[in-house]
């Protein structure tokens, strides 16, 4: 019987050219506030976690204060949001990573099943995910009470070495050889993830990782800047 085979995409800046837990969070507050409220509450959040990130706070912790801005919110109105954010950004020149896009194609025909590993949130990446024909979502997921977020996090935060272990994890349940695997990523924060696989492919956005992976002979794939977009 042949084995399973899994392909794991971070999602930012990998497969689309943005980070769109925060470009959601910009489109939501407007939706939300309207156009001048809306603006001043992002700033206000741009400001409160760039404060954090000047302390020296880690990733794991920004990500988890970035999410308290959904506190008292309506799931169904962000997954409503997030349908309408995902419709206008799909159209947009450059919005997918070409390189890794067609690589996801053809892993899709080749019949190796595709996984989402992010920090961004489940709701936001939904949209993209049903477009894309991908099922296996592996992202931050928020606590919720009667139908509204609480802005704490339920486990496991799927950052860092938290993707390593999300992934590692739907690999033993699903009996796929880590060696027969693939992984994409773009960050440092990406590597524990690109490690435990025996194919991992890195797009060439953060100099760090870029360092590995040409010592390491990793692939190297176009990021977004590199290419014309569509």
């Amino acid at each position: 019987m042949t084995l399973p085979r899994l392909a794991f995409f971070d999602v930012d800046e990998t497969l689309i050219d943005i980070k769109s837990m925060f470009s959601f969070r910009a489109f939501y507050l407007l939706r939300q506030l309207g156009a001048a409220n809306g603006a001043q509450a992002e700033q206000q959040e741009v400001d409160r976690l760039g404060q954090l990130m000047s302390q020296g706070a880690d990733r794991a912790a920004v990500n988890r204060s970035f999410y308290e801005v959904f506190q008292g919110h309506e799931r169904s109105r962000v997954i409503e949001a997030a349908d309408a954010w995902f419709s206008i950004e799909k159209e947009r020149p450059g919005f997918f990573v070409d390189t890794t896009l067609r690589a996801l194609r053809q892993h899709q025909e080749d019949g190796v099943g595709i996984v989402f590993v992010s920090g961004s949130l489940t709701e936001i990446l939904r949209p993209l995910a049903e477009y894309l024909g991908v099922s296996d979502v592996l992202a931050t997921r928020l606590e919720l009470e009667a139908g509204r977020y609480t802005g704490r996090l339920a486990a496991p935060q799927t950052i860092g070495t938290g993707k390593w272990k999300a992934a590692n994890q739907l690999m033993l349940e699903r009996g796929a050889k880590p060696g027969d695997c693939y992984a994409y990523g773009d960050h440092l924060s990406d590597l524990s993830l690109l490690e435990s696989v025996g194919h991992p492919r890195v797009v060439a956005v953060d100099p760090a990782l870029v360092e590995i992976a040409r010592l390491r002979a990793w692939p190297l794939m176009h990021a977004a800047s590199d290419r014309q977009g569509g």
